[in-house]
């Protein structure tokens, strides 16, 4: 069983980046980058105009983190098993958890237990409010200049 507390560490220290390719991702890397994004897609069936504006929408915002394009994410989300595709690429479906292999279900079941995009605004929140006391910290010692 995978210790849920060290994957929502993991997941905290991603969302809080910026420009995180995922091609330089690790293997062990790479499934939280693509649970943050399968988690802003809607359960539904979509049109690839559909989930390019849902991706976009994702990368503007909740994976803000991630330095990639809609169309690469939805690439890997397929390539990856996250995302399904009819084979004519004109229906996209975000795959059940159920459905998911084995090794991305322990970070999809992550999203069963909270809302995407309030953690992470809260995760970047927090960053910043520690990074704030620190610079007040430095500030106060005298040594800026």
């Amino acid at each position: 069983m995978v210790d849920s507390a060290s994957l929502w560490a993991q997941m905290a220290q991603l969302v809080v980046k910026n420009g995180v390719s995922l091609g330089v991702l690790s293997e062990d890397q790479r499934p939280a980058a693509l649970a943050l994004a399968w988690a802003t897609l809607p359960d539904v069936p979509m049109s690839e105009p559909e989930v390019n504006g849902a991706l976009k929408s994702a990368l503007a915002g909740t994976a803000r983190c991630l330095a990639t394009d809609h169309v690469e994410l939805r690439r890997w989300l397929v390539d990856a098993r996250w995302l399904s595709r009819d084979g004519f690429g004109r229906e996209y479906r975000r795959v059940a958890f159920e459905q998911l292999m084995a090794l991305n279900q322990p970070w999809a079941r992550l999203w069963a237990e909270r809302n995407v995009s309030d953690w992470v605004a809260e995760q970047r929140d927090r960053h910043e409010a520690r990074r704030a006391e620190r610079r007040a910290v430095w500030q106060g010692n005298g040594q800026h200049a």
